[in-house]
């Protein structure tokens, strides 16, 4: 039966064979001879996965460090006390839906969270959890608590029955009553509570101002003499009613409407108008940043002195004209004022908002639709918050940092982008200098030969025998203590040319014995026969044979130029900081606490180098295999 089957299936293909006509097909050897080269090149190296996989991770390396260096640039000197080593968080402003449900009665900021009061007496704590701010104690959880409030990197807040709560950052005592003031506390209780840089400032019963922390325990510091208590001339106490401060002054409100400024004699204390200090108007508020004071009376009018070097305040420039920066709509009918670190925000008793100051972390980028329907602002740090007329809280401000910051302040992820794109930079640059000098000095020795090939191929050793990392280290170190002043961008270019000049030797001998025996084919013997000039049958016939070969070493040079660059950074003999380099960004992790504390400072530029130097190998390996024409017959 089976051989039954075998005949009739025999038979059926002969017939098909002889009636029905073939398709056009060709073998895989007839369709590559009518392809170009590089069409089969480019089909080959398309079909390697992993070179696939190299080349969307190079392209995304390419788009992360050049493309959007191009939308963030980045500012080498702006620098942040306050925000150094956080740790990545995107979610400053993301306040609990439960406030809101639950209607506001206060918001505060420190540098990197917030806390918020509703008016079920709940706190909430969001943003970033650094020094476990975000874990409230259990005894805050079960008081009604009254009043809070947010220094630079703790809070604190008070119940219904007195009691005072403190809790983060506490390396100066500042999340902790004062020893030196608890007994004096505990007869004058505290009613109010105000958070300052690592500071805390507390008004008693009585009216006495208080402050602890940074600042307050050495002699000779300008906010040690605790507390401040103040009369009239005829010797009546005046109850303090607000206190706020910044690094270098506490400024008090009293009752009576006048103010008192405390600490080092900076232009908040020496330009303050008189009128706000005689009695002359009633101040009902006032606010403060970290150069700049604001104060509002009781008719609502705004008064502003202090720094004239951060947009804060109106200016006269040189040709005696006046540089507005204080809106018109907020010097009158001001019902509130608060200031964040650099800027200032007002809020009209119309219900319109007005702010102005450094934009650098949208400080001023308001929220759109809200003229005229804002009940409430609660303003410090670099996040911004109002509350609307029908109970919605709205947001604008410093959103976190995704990637964390440095030690420095500065946004990691800018440091990333444009610390990359000088480290590829740098190794694309190298490596193009490599790969001429050492493409041109190989053909030239290939071709001629003899006493040309002779004197190449020890210039070729000498070169090679150089040690690369020690005369790299030795130029960066000349260029870094020369007397005349080298700058940054020509210490770079240095770097370059030293890492292409001392890296091409290898690739002049492949090419060397690739024209070796490329030379004596018939088709340059042919050229020679016809007169062609040697350079033009060196770089018109010879070199087309040996350009695979070139581009591979491109590639796979690429990877270790950059790796090289990285290097010599690491070691601090590379790109200088402020300029930022994966290498020199990654100098952080011999330091303990950092490689221990905050991973990502290491973590992330580590990873930078390992996928970008992996993705070009990739690349390289994959092109390597479709340019070779054995590669089909393993």
């Amino acid at each position: 039966m089976k051989t039954l089957k075998k005949i009739w299936k025999s038979i059926c293909e002969m017939f098909k064979r002889l009636f029905v006509p073939e398709k056009n097909i060709k073998s895989i050897l007839d369709e590559e001879a009518l392809q170009s080269p590089g069409r089969v090149i480019a089909k080959k190296f398309f079909h390697n996965r992993l070179g696939i996989i190299g080349l969307v991770g190079f392209i995304l390396m390419l788009i992360f460090t050049f493309g959007l260096a191009i939308f963030f640039p980045l500012d080498l000197y702006r620098s942040s006390a306050f925000h150094t080593n956080l740790p990545p968080n995107y979610s400053y402003l993301s306040y609990p839906k439960e406030l809101e449900k639950e209607g506001v009665v206060s918001i505060d900021s420190g540098v990197a969270f917030s806390i918020g009061l509703s008016e079920e007496g709940n706190v909430f704590v969001w943003g970033s959890n650094i020094y476990d701010i975000k874990v409230i104690p259990e005894a805050v959880q079960n008081a009604n608590i009254v009043q809070i409030s947010a220094g630079t990197r703790h809070l604190m807040c008070i119940d219904d029955q007195g009691n005072v709560y403190l809790w983060g950052y506490n390396h100066m005592q500042q999340a902790q009553i004062d020893d030196r003031y608890a007994e004096a506390l505990l007869a004058d209780p505290i009613v109010s509570l105000e958070g300052g840089y690592d500071r805390t400032i507390a008004i008693t019963e009585s009216g006495a101002v208080y402050v602890w922390g940074v600042g307050t325990n050495i002699v000779g510091q300008p906010m040690r003499r605790s507390p401040y208590i103040y009369t009239d001339t005829l010797g009546n106490p005046i109850k303090a009613v607000q206190a706020v401060a910044n690094n270098n002054n506490l400024i008090i409100l009293l009752e009576d409407g006048t103010i008192r400024i405390v600490g080092t004699a900076s232009e908040v204390k020496t330009s303050v108008p008189v009128e706000l200090t005689d009695g002359s108007v009633f101040v009902t508020k006032v606010a403060l940043t970290e150069e700049n004071c604001f104060a509002i009376d009781s008719d609502g009018n705004l008064y502003d002195w202090g720094s004239t070097s951060r947009q804060l305040i109106d200016v006269v420039n040189l040709s005696g004209e006046i540089v507005q920066y204080v809106p018109d709509g907020a010097r009158t009918n001001v019902k509130d004022i608060q200031a964040g670190y650099e800027n200032i925000v007002v809020l009209t008793n119309d219900g319109y908002v007005y702010t102005w100051g450094n934009n650098d972390l949208n400080q001023l980028n308001l929220p759109d639709d809200i003229d005229g329907n804002v009940s409430e602002i609660f303003v410090n740090a670099y996040q911004n918050y109002l509350v609307t007329d029908d109970g919605n809280i709205e947001t604008w401000g410093l959103k976190g940092f995704l990637l964390g910051t440095d030690e420095s302040g500065r946004d990691f992820v800018l440091q990333l982008i444009h610390g990359g794109k000088i480290t590829m930079t740098v190794g694309a640059v190298a490596v193009i200098i490599s790969v001429v000098i050492g493409t041109v000095i190989g053909m030239v020795s290939g071709f001629f030969g003899g006493w040309v090939d002779n004197i190449l191929m020890r210039f070729t050793e000498i070169v090679s025998s150089f040690p690369f990392l020690p005369f790299a280290i030795t130029l960066s170190y000349l260029l870094l203590n020369a007397t005349v002043d080298t700058s940054e961008i020509t210490r770079i270019l240095m770097i370059m040319i030293v890492l292409g000049v001392l890296s091409w030797t290898g690739l002049a001998r492949l090419i060397r014995g690739q024209i070796l025996s490329e030379r004596e084919r018939d088709y340059v013997l042919a050229s020679r026969a016809l007169g062609i000039k040697k350079k033009h049958i060196i770089w018109r016939h010879i070199f087309p044979a040996v350009n695979s070969l070139v581009l591979v070493n491109l590639t796979l040079g690429y990877a270790g130029s950059l790796l090289t660059e990285a290097g010599l950074s690491f070691l601090g003999f590379g790109v200088q900081k402020p300029n930022p380099s994966w290498g020199n960004i990654l100098t952080v992790a011999q330091d303990r606490e950092v490689f221990d504390t905050y991973w990502w400072r290491w973590v992330l530029p580590g990873l930078c180098i390992i996928i970008a130097a992996l993705s070009i190998n990739l690349v390289g390996d994959a092109l390597r295999d479709a340019m070779d024409p054995k590669n089909n017959e393993r």
